[in-house]
């Protein structure tokens, strides 16, 4: 009866300690990819759900890995059954995209019981990414935003706002006055990098504190700040 049960066409006798072997160690080897994934996260896209859904998806492609075994018919089988999932939730972060293939490539490699080769790629893989976010590769601008309000077209920007740049900006560069509301308003934008990230919410409402300040907004990298 064991045989019945755990007999894999082409792969031989499947034991039980075998199958629990494999999912436990994907459970393993994909929480340290979602842990990963919470801990080197930016921006707003950011969802419980896709953390969740990394270590399901690992599971399942193991479990689909242990059914297939050696069988090819049994793999394309799979493979058309498969195919008429479809999957309607955008991915809009790259990033997430990146994660997705991880979780699944950890999965094949318990799944034929390649646990060695998943749990040092796992390793090696999740220390260049936190290495990678820790140094910021990729975001030498990381404090850059872009800072923009309306004012009356009888001024441009006058030297209060300019003092208040001074406080929470390392650097601020003007990058054009144009009329809008057919020349009743002037926009103004900036190109800022702060000194703090963190204190971007403060830089947008003393700037939105003026009275004579409208319609502002100041947009970074990862967040978007308004008062």
């Amino acid at each position: 009866m064991n045989e019945l049960l755990n007999h894999r066409a082409g792969g031989g006798i499947l034991g039980i300690d075998s199958i629990v072997l494999c999912l436990l160690a994907t459970f393993l080897l994909s929480h340290v990819i979602s842990w990963v994934y919470l801990r080197t996260h930016r921006g707003v896209s950011y969802s419980g759900t896709m953390a969740r859904s990394l270590i399901i998806l690992s599971l399942i492609v193991a479990l689909v890995m242990l059914v297939i075994g050696n069988n090819i018919a049994r793999a394309f089988g799979l493979f058309g059954a498969l195919a008429l999932i479809r999957f309607r939730t955008p991915v809009k972060d790259a990033n997430d995209t990146v994660f997705l293939f991880f979780s699944v490539a950890v999965g094949i490699a318990a799944g034929t019981n390649n646990i060695m080769v998943g749990s040092i790629g796992t390793l090696i893989i999740c220390a260049i990414i936190l290495y990678l976010t820790a140094t910021g590769f990729g975001n030498p601008l990381s404090h850059d935003g872009l800072l923009r309000f309306q004012l009356p077209s009888s001024g441009g920007p006058d030297q209060d706002i300019r003092t208040v740049l001074k406080r929470y900006c390392d650097t601020f560069n003007l990058l054009h006055i144009r009329e809008v509301q057919d020349g009743a308003s002037v926009e103004v934008s900036y190109q800022v990098k702060l000194v703090d990230l963190q204190e971007s919410s403060q830089l947008a409402e003393e700037i939105g504190a003026f009275a004579h300040v409208s319609k502002l907004s100041l947009l970074m990298q990862d967040t978007e700040a308004a008062p």
